[in-house]
């Protein structure tokens, strides 16, 4: 009796264990797995059960794309080529300057040259951008050094300083005329007076700023301390004084310079390779000079640089040259005319009016050449 119950147990066992098999292979049939490293292009290797009966159809990854699946590979849409008019405003909202002779004359010189994306930037916002220039030199700084007890002489001795070190650092010359006018802004708008023991810390201050605002790498306030105040002035004085001159100059370092405005004059008019290079050395003898600075803003200065310049180095058309420098820049042209001599006579009798000031020179030596021509 035992073994005839114990055998029905097991038939019975067995059938329940069949029946499981069966079941769970029904299952498996209705079900696939799917790799998520098909989908999605993750590393990770996973696994997960889909439907079959409820799974649309399968996307074919090399010629379709899922936008819900992020794929790498799939075949590109075919993008439709447009054309677009070159007198829409397209990448930026300035409107498009104005055609006048200047302008027709880069135009000419555009379609020689069309290789050079600048002279098409030149030819479209130039005039935009001179006149931004110009707003921003509107700020007049008459008799910045009036309220304080700094002496014009020593004020040039700072800006042949700042020559000697922004060179030998390897600094752009646009880094020079930004210091000095960080300088001259700064004593021109500041409510405290100054004395001439503190130029040094301000000459300092500007050129650090100068350096961190126009270079790719700007000059490390270690190097300030120890190798160009060598140690006279501490890092904290240096961090207090630029604090200063930001407060004072209501933290607006953006503004022009002559630099800026003599080289997109020179663009405009088609000369910067021929004068660049010789009207910027012009305009570094300008700014040893209290009297100009003081009185002339930058745009008046520019076009006298560049009217010494055209009479210098472009006899045959400086008439032309300078006509179209007075219209570029909107200046009176027998006011232009009398400032470009007093220029004139500053690079004549530069070593007479500033003894001992060496530094233009030295790091100028190509310029001097030029400047030969002005002694004779």
């Amino acid at each position: 009796m035992k073994d005839t119950t114990r055998r029905i147990f097991e038939k019975e066992n067995q059938a329940e264990v069949s029946n499981n098999i069966d079941k769970r292979a029904n299952q498996k049939s209705f079900t696939q797995l799917v790799s998520l490293n098909l989908l999605n292009r993750q590393p990770k290797i996973e696994f997960k059960s889909i439907d079959i009966k409820q799974q649309p159809q399968q996307l074919n990854y090399l010629t379709q794309r899922n936008p819900n699946v992020s794929s790498l590979h799939y075949r590109p849409e075919i993008k439709q080529k447009t054309t677009i008019s070159t007198t829409e405003q397209i990448y930026s909202p300035i409107t498009v300057r104005q055609t006048t002779s200047i302008s027709q004359s880069n135009q000419n010189y555009l379609n020689k040259e069309q290789k050079n994306p600048q002279n098409k930037l030149t030819y479209l916002y130039g005039d935009n951008i001179l006149t931004n220039y110009q707003t921003q030199d509107s700020i007049q700084k008459f008799d910045f050094l009036k309220k304080h007890s700094i002496t014009t002489n020593l004020r040039a001795k700072m800006v042949d300083w700042m020559i000697e070190v922004l060179t030998s650092y390897k600094c752009k010359d646009q880094t020079f005329f930004m210091a000095v006018r960080l300088m001259d802004t700064f004593l021109h708008y500041t409510t405290k007076q100054h004395a001439p023991q503190d130029l040094h810390l301000i000459g300092v201050t500007c050129m650090f700023i100068a350096s961190k605002f126009e270079e790719i790498y700007p000059v490390k306030l270690q190097i300030v301390h120890e190798k160009i105040a060598h140690k006279k002035l501490s890092k904290d004085e240096i961090r207090d004084k630029e604090c200063q001159i930001a407060q004072a100059l209501d933290f607006n370092f953006v503004g022009t310079t002559l630099s800026e405005i003599i080289s997109m004059t020179l663009q405009l008019i088609n000369q910067y390779q021929k004068l660049h290079q010789f009207v910027i050395y012009l305009a570094k003898i300008v700014l040893y000079d209290y009297e100009l600075i003081s009185q002339y803003n930058y745009s008046s200065l520019s076009a006298a640089c560049i009217i010494i310049g055209c009479n210098l180095l472009c006899q045959e058309s400086s008439d032309e040259i300078i006509s179209q420098t007075l219209q570029v820049l909107n200046v009176d042209k027998d006011e232009t005319v009398e400032l470009s001599n007093k220029v004139l006579n500053l690079a004549k009798n530069f070593d007479k009016l500033f003894p001992n000031l060496e530094n233009l020179k030295k790091f100028n030596k190509n310029a001097t050449l030029d400047i030969i021509k002005l002694q004779k």
